[in-house]
């Protein structure tokens, strides 16, 4: 029996903008943008394994590995939300990031152990995520819902095991409780496939979130570089399409 042996590749890089990094806000990407993330399918690599990696361009996150342990959880228990947002001005010239509890969800009974870097990225089940963010229409962003990219990404590690599960989880929470973030392609990978799944807001105003998600065939390898990548869907075809029912 063929052992697929799962490798997850990630790259940060500290960019320093100067003088641009400082008037840049948290939801104007309309800037230089080098966010990466290629996908290799099962069929693409030379041993069968799939990979995600992700480049991170951000001048203000962390570039430590963390590792979350898994926890079980008691009954009533809940997960803090927050909203990232650009903190006052301290020494230096990039200003740094802080977040603002907008409010929360409730906790599952057991979270498994994952990686976390400027994201989470990585979970004991060999579930993988890379991101990178794309320009949206302005008119979809809105403030209402609870859920942010790194809050989804955490998420998903804590509570999945296949990128399905995972996409098909995330599509419920968004519903639920609402996307609060920019454009954001994220790249869903576990030992047998990879998927690209692309996220923007239900509009001003409104809870919810409006998606797509693409399986990359096996004998594929895909990239995103900030930009929407999904085209046409066909959502008859369940083995390669999912979407949100907006």
């Amino acid at each position: 029996m063929k052992k697929y042996n799962f490798l997850f590749l990630i790259a940060l890089l500290t960019v320093n903008f100067s003088s641009f990094a400082q008037t840049i806000e948290d939801f104007d990407i309309s800037g230089l943008m080098e966010c990466t993330s290629i996908t290799v399918g099962k069929k693409a690599s030379s041993d069968g394994s799939v990979f995600t990696s992700h480049t991170d361009d951000s001048h203000r996150t962390r570039t430590n590995i963390v590792v979350i342990p898994a926890q079980d959880h008691k009954p009533g228990d809940v997960v803090k939300m927050y909203r990232r947002q650009n903190a006052p001005e301290r020494t230096g010239k990039m200003s740094k990031y802080e977040n603002i509890e907008i409010g929360s969800i409730p906790q599952v009974p057991h979270t498994f152990k994952y990686f976390s870097t400027a994201y989470p990225c990585m979970n004991e089940k060999q579930l993988a995520i890379g991101e990178s963010t794309f320009s949206p229409r302005p008119e979809l962003h809105s403030d209402s819902g609870l859920i942010d990219c790194q809050r989804l990404c955490q998420l998903m590690l804590e509570r999945c095991t296949t990128a399905r599960q995972a996409i098909l989880m995330a599509g419920d929470l968004l519903k639920k409780y609402g996307w609060n973030d920019g454009g954001e392609a994220l790249t869903i990978a576990d030992k047998n496939e990879v998927w690209h799944i692309e996220i923007v807001g239900p509009g001003k105003g409104k809870v919810g979130a409006v998606w797509v998600a693409q399986r990359v065939p096996d004998d594929h390898i895909a990239v995103n570089a900030n930009a929407s990548t999904i085209h046409e869907i066909n959502l008859k075809n369940k083995d390669f399409f999912m979407a949100s029912d907006n």
